[in-house]
Parts: structure tokens; C-alpha cells; sequence
């Protein structure tokens, strides 16, 4: 029994292709699997057939990606997308999922007047509480004092999954990336407030 032997098809096709891609060639032992299942050639038009609708699958999402951009509805683009290797079934599944995802990609960017509102309220809050939680930290643990640059790292990240929780988007919104940083600059302030306050 080989090493391929309990191979799926699909296993032995991704081992085969990676072969190819990488060495050049397939190894004996491979293509002696391949050979028992059938012949070389019917396995590489698998792979040809496989190739082809992953192509025209990538050239429907690109399709899919203009039409929403240009403000089609979903049955709009549906009407217009049509394949001969691909059914209704799977390009129904494309339009509804690739929708989806880039709608949720354009709110994420989307800077509004109410998410610059919640980034203010997000960048405040969260520098409060991450300061308290550092400050308690830093009273409880006061070797902790030693590494106190270094702490800006998770108080940014503390800052962040606040603000995001608020605004619900993420750091690629650039409100959020700059909201979280000037609130990481906040806690610098709160640090040398402290600071001098416990010196005076």
C-alpha cells in the first residue's frame, strides 16, 4: 500500500498540481497511484476541467464586483451573468455571497458623521478603561513598571476591540485607526499625569 493509496481524488490532484508547481515534475510514486485509478490522461483533464471552473467561477465574481459597484440590484445582476460551465445554483451562490461581502467591505470603510461620532465616544471611553485596567495592573504587579513602554502595545489593543465594539468596524475604517491611536496617545498623557502626580 503506497502513500497515496487513501488519498482522496481531490487530495491526490492538490499532491500532483503542487508537484508540478514546485518541482516540475511528479514523483514515481504519485503518478503509480494515479495509474491505478485510471489513466494519466484522464486524470489531467480533471484537472483541466477543474482549471477552467475556477477560472470562469473568478471571472463571475469580477463580473459580480462591477455590477454591484455600478449600483445594480442582485436580480439585476443575475440577469446579466451567464456561464456556460457554471449552473444557476452555483452562480445564484456567487451573486448572494460576493454581495454580501462587498456590502459589508464599503460599510466598513464608510466614514459617516455617525461613525466619526462613535470613534469620539469610543476613543475617550476606551482610554479610560484601558488606563484603568493598566493602572491596576502596574499597582498590582509593580515589576511590571520595568516594561511600561511596551505596554502601550496591548493598551492599543485594548483601545481598538473597544472602539470597534462601539462602532462596530474594524481598524481597516480609517476613523477606527486613528481613533485608536489617539487614544493610545491619551494613556501617554494619563501615564504622565500619574507620573508627576506621584513624584510631586
Amino acid at each position: 500500500m503506497g502513500f497515496y493509496s487513501n488519498f482522496s481524488e481531490k487530495d491526490l490532484i492538490e499532491s500532483y498540481t503542487n508537484q508540478i508547481d514546485y518541482q516540475g515534475k511528479a514523483d514515481k510514486e504519485i503518478l503509480a497511484e494515479i495509474l491505478s485509478r485510471g489513466s494519466l490522461e484522464k486524470f489531467q483533464a480533471k484537472i483541466n476541467i477543474q482549471n477552467s471552473i475556477l477560472n470562469e467561477q473568478n471571472r463571475a465574481i469580477r463580473e459580480i464586483h462591477g455590477h454591484y459597484m455600478n449600483k445594480l440590484s442582485k436580480q439585476e445582476c443575475l440577469q446579466l451573468i451567464h456561464s456556460d460551465l457554471l449552473t444557476d445554483k452555483t452562480i445564484n451562490f456567487l451573486v448572494e455571497t460576493k454581495y454580501n461581502q462587498i456590502h459589508k467591505n464599503v460599510e466598513n470603510l464608510k466614514v459617516d458623521s455617525e461613525t466619526v461620532i462613535k470613534v469620539i465616544f469610543g476613543t475617550f471611553v476606551s482610554s479610560a478603561i484601558s488606563s484603568v485596567v493598566i493602572f491596576i495592573l502596574l499597582y498590582k504587579f509593580n515589576f511590571l513598571v520595568v516594561f511600561n513602554f511596551f505596554l502601550l502595545i496591548p493598551v492599543y489593543i485594548i483601545n481598538y476591540w473597544i472602539i470597534r465594539l462601539i462602532t462596530g468596524k474594524t481598524r481597516d475604517n480609517l476613523a477606527v485607526f486613528i481613533g485608536s491611536f489617539i487614544a493610545t496617545l491619551l494613556n501617554c498623557i494619563y501615564f504622565i499625569l500619574l507620573y508627576q502626580s506621584s513624584e510631586a
